[in-house]
């Protein structure tokens, strides 16, 4: 069974099945297949320290602390700036996300990472309503249990409910004006003087 996330707003909850939006799926892909001179298939691979050969994906599979001692995945924990341990904000699949009304304008700052087609089991139609008058949401998303959330936008289009996720970039607003100060225009170097030719020095 496909897992299902929560949506809440006020005292409405929206379960929903996430279904992402891929390239691939829209445009199709080219692959490309490398053989050796017996024809046998051939693998990306790393060559670590200039000594061993790690076949594609080996390296992000262990982890090492300066001693050269392994550490599982498991023991990490994640810190602030100051030190101070910080717990994993949760998965969607595991906690309910509250949607918060927000403006255009948030949403043009996002940096934009995935994006996800929505199967609303109930409530859909209540919820294309309140899309379709131009209301945009926001909530925060995780796929996986992570420390720093992404940021989510809900949108619709062609009657469907979309995810649009990424992180919101910090922009500086410098006002109207225009602040650019006009760089003048350096003078044309002349060309120097061509002496008159003297005859009488042949």
């Amino acid at each position: 069974m496909a897992r299902t996330a929560t949506l809440t707003m006020s005292d409405k909850s929206y379960s929903v099945g996430l279904k992402k939006l891929d390239r691939k799926k829209i445009y199709g892909w080219s692959k490309i297949d490398i053989y050796d001179d017996s024809d046998q298939s051939c693998t990306l691979a790393s060559i670590a320290d200039g000594q061993y050969v790690l076949p594609s994906g080996s390296i992000t599979l262990a982890g090492f602390n300066p001693k050269g001692e392994y550490i599982a995945k498991s023991s990490l924990v994640g810190v602030d700036e100051e030190g101070k341990k910080v717990e994993k904000v949760p998965s969607i699949f595991d906690e309910p996300a509250s949607l918060t009304k927000t403006d255009l304008d948030e949403f043009l700052s996002l940096n934009v990472k995935s994006v996800y087609q929505l199967g609303v089991e109930e409530g859909k139609e209540e919820l294309l309503g309140l899309l379709e008058g131009g209301d945009i949401y926001h909530f925060p998303f995780n796929y996986r249990a992570d420390y720093e959330a992404d940021d989510a936008f809900l949108l619709t289009g062609a009657g469907e409910v979309f995810a649009v996720v990424g992180k919101k970039a910090e922009l500086e607003y410098i006002g109207l004006e225009n602040k650019e100060e006009e760089v003048p225009e350096e003078p044309e170097a002349e060309a120097p003087e061509e002496d008159d030719f003297d005859f009488g020095m042949l």
